[in-house]
């Protein structure tokens, strides 16, 4: 039957039963097929990605007080831009960050120990992948790594990231 001879109703529970796989179908009383089984979502499996990650970013204009706004570069797994807020505290950093490879965002935030030595803060954590765009819309990770150090003066930012992301 063509979707223009349908109810309304039918329409709606056809919408829904697409969206809502074969499951949703079975559970209506409608049979898979007769709302077009070729539109059904189909799964993948999650491809994991090791990431060995480095950068140097440099202060934004953004930055103000406790919080570094800084962007730049990251080479190793992914050669691209990267944008990072880090939040300092006294014995701690509060991060959130973005990553621009080709074809989508990877978003996430984290948090690791701080200790100042002279010019420099040191920091080591974890983050969390929480957000992706594009290509990367099913990106997750957690407990990856993360470490570097924050110049105190000039607030040039290295950061290094070690760990397994899922896709």
């Amino acid at each position: 039957m063509s979707e223009s001879g349908m109810s309304l109703a039918a329409r709606r529970l056809r919408a829904h039963c697409v969206r809502g796989g074969i499951l949703l179908c079975v559970l209506a009383g409608v049979a898979p097929g007769a709302v077009g089984a070729a539109t059904l979502p189909r799964a993948h499996a999650a491809r994991a990605v090791s990431l060995q990650e480095s950068g140097e970013l440099k202060l934004t204009p953004n930055s103000a007080g406790t919080t570094i706004a800084a962007r730049g570069r990251a080479r190793g797994t992914y050669d691209c831009a990267i944008t990072v807020s880090l939040e300092v505290f006294t014995n701690h950093v509060s991060a959130k960050f973005t990553v621009y490879p080709t074809g989508g965002t990877i978003s996430g935030r984290g948090s690791a120990r701080y200790a100042v030595e002279g010019e420099y803060g040191y920091f080591g954590g974890t983050i969390a992948i929480t957000h992706g765009t594009g290509r990367y819309s099913h990106a997750a990770g957690k407990e990856i790594g993360i470490s570097g150090k924050i110049n105190r003066e000039t607030y040039v930012l290295t950061v290094h990231v070690h760990g397994t992301m899922r896709l």
